[in-house]
């Protein structure tokens, strides 16, 4: 079955390689503006839209304040996944092979199970996203069922084929998108509304809630950011690998957020077609709504913009299939003799199944998973970045090492680190279905206010680098 499945993925001309370490012998000359392009076009879609969106519609902000917030806070969390991006060209592994140079080698095997999750999660989200935008077409003509599928299988298709097929597909499909959305500006700017900001403690928790969806979103993007990096030159400069990557990362969420959240302001529009368009039919009828009321001919244009975007989430879910390859890999050595293909293609029917099961819940779905997404990545972020910009600064990294768990530390200190700063985020955390004391004390919101990122982020500093210099001295790992 393994010899079969192996020579029909070559016939398909799907990428061969899976964890294994890239050696510099087999690099292209991959221009690191890839990683610009595959960010700026895996971002281009309605699931960055949608966070956006949540600003007006889920936190209650005003235009200004949802403007700021999406402005610093992605300033701030690009950082994370754009330093580990550095990771993939100089070192030749895949992002979850990192952490075993701080995490050790049990550790590890845990956050790859999570970023299983994690993929699995993202690709729910995206395909359901896309999915609300492309059943709006033709009256809401096209079922959800059947848009899910649709966004689903054209991004399966593009996902199983692996690094080359995503890089080329992304160098091109963002532009298409871009304009689409920059059309829909558009013509929704004369309906969307200057909400006013607020004040006071109530405005402050709804900024900082707003900021841990944000700071998800980005930190998303960490446990993943180096795969697309590992075919280019070893000798290609850091600072310009961070500077593509930061620049794609942080021009599409903005530029996206902020049309989001201009979206969002049509709930509060006098027009009642506009509440009507979101009571009955989410996102997708909000959006549709912006190209109704002119003729005919414009709501028939605006149908096509909308099958363009609502396939735009197909970027992204090839991201998620094919990184959830490659982190089944590395949960065991048993696992690598069975093609990334493979794994893909399992996943890719999981995501499926759970974006039909969760097809009228999407808000709820992208909002709950936006901040759990925050909860674990940021201190496992800050242990990688820690780890690097401490003790491997010249990327020290024994490359020898990376699949011998003898020679790795044991992770004391990573795992420490995490742990409690994950801990602490969840006792911050501010959900529908549960409410951290931390976050309930916090006053201004009778749903309390969310500052588990921040804590998190300060817990497993303070923890993992007193632990490491200790971990360090006893092993020399």
């Amino acid at each position: 079955m393994w010899t079969k499945v192996r020579s029909w993925s070559n016939k398909i001309g799907a990428e061969e390689f899976g964890i294994e370490r890239i050696p510099e012998e087999i690099r292209t000359n991959q221009h690191p503006r890839d990683y610009f392009t595959i960010f700026f076009s895996a971002n281009c879609n309605t699931a960055t839209l949608a966070t956006g969106f949540l600003g007006p519609v889920t936190f209650g902000l005003g235009w200004w304040d949802s403007f700021l917030a999406i402005i610093f806070f992605n300033v701030l969390g690009g950082l994370f996944p754009a330093v580990i991006a550095t990771l993939g060209p100089r070192l030749g592994l895949r992002t979850m092979i990192i952490p075993r140079y701080s995490f050790g080698w049990w550790p590890a095997k845990v956050l790859a199970i999570l970023n299983v999750i994690n993929q699995v999660g993202w690709g729910v989200v995206n395909c359901i996203s896309g999915a609300a935008v492309l059943s709006d077409v033709g009256s809401h003509g096209i079922p959800m069922i059947a848009s899910i599928i649709i966004v689903g299988i054209i991004a399966i298709v593009l996902g199983l084929f692996g690094y080359k097929v995503l890089h080329f597909y992304s160098r091109y499909s963002w532009m298409v998108m871009l304009v689409c959305f920059i059309i829909t500006a558009g013509f929704g700017a004369r309906h969307f509304v200057n909400v006013p900001w607020g004040s006071g403690s109530l405005e402050a928790s709804n900024i900082l809630s707003f900021s841990t969806s944000i700071i998800g979103f980005q930190a998303a993007w960490a446990p993943i950011a180096a795969d697309y990096g590992v075919y280019m030159r070893e000798d290609t400069k850091s600072s310009v690998i961070f500077s593509w990557a930061y620049a794609g990362l942080l021009s599409s969420q903005i530029l996206l957020e902020l049309l989001g959240a201009a979206i969002g302001t049509l709930v509060m529009n006098t027009d009642p077609r506009f509440q009507t368009a979101y009571g009955q039919h989410g996102l997708g009828g909000l959006f549709g709504s912006v190209y109704e009321g002119i003729n005919p001919g414009v709501r028939g244009f605006g149908y096509f913009i909308e099958v363009l975007i609502g396939l735009s989430t197909a970027a992204v879910i090839t991201t998620n299939i094919y990184s959830l390859g490659l982190s089944m890999q590395m949960i065991t050595k048993k696992l690598v003799i069975v093609p990334r293909l493979v794994w893909s293609m399992v996943g890719s029917i999981a995501f499926l199944a759970i974006a039909l099961a969760l097809r009228d819940h999407f808000e709820a779905v992208l909002e709950d998973f936006l901040l759990v997404c925050a909860y674990w990545l940021v201190p496992f972020c800050m242990v990688i970045i820690l780890e690097h910009f401490i003790w491997r600064r010249q990327y020290e990294y024994d490359l020898g090492v990376w699949n011998d768990h003898t020679r790795l530390p044991y992770g004391i200190a990573a795992s420490v680190a995490w742990v409690c700063g994950t801990v602490i985020s969840v006792v911050a955390m501010s959900q529908t279905w549960w409410i951290g004391p931390i976050a309930a004390a916090i006053p201004g919101s009778s749903y309390g206010t969310d500052i588990s990122w921040i804590l998190g982020a300060a817990v497993s500093t303070v923890l993992y680098i007193p632990i490491r210099i200790w971990e360090r001295k006893q092993w020399q790992l």
